[in-house]
C-alpha cells in the first residue's frame, strides 16, 4: 500500500494506491475519490513510490536513467 501526501485533484487529499482483482487504483482518503489506472500509469506510480526513477529515451537512441 503507498500514500501520497496531499495528491488528489479534486480535494489535496491524501491518495492511496491500491491493487484488487480488476487491476490498480488510486482512492482518496479524504473525499472518497477513485480512479482507476491503466497498466503503464500504475507501474511509474510504483515506481515513483519506490523511488525508481524512469528510463527516458536520449537524443542518440539509447536508454539512460533520468
Amino acid at each position: 500500500m503507498t500514500i501520497k501526501f496531499n495528491a488528489c485533484p479534486k480535494c489535496q487529499g491524501d491518495l492511496q494506491l491500491k491493487r484488487d482483482i480488476y487491476g490498480m487504483f488510486i482512492n482518496c482518503l479524504q473525499c472518497g475519490l477513485q480512479k482507476d489506472l491503466d497498466a503503464p500509469t500504475a507501474a511509474v506510480e510504483i515506481n515513483k513510490a519506490k523511488g525508481i526513477a524512469a528510463k527516458r529515451p536520449a537524443a542518440d537512441g539509447l536508454l539512460r536513467a533520468a
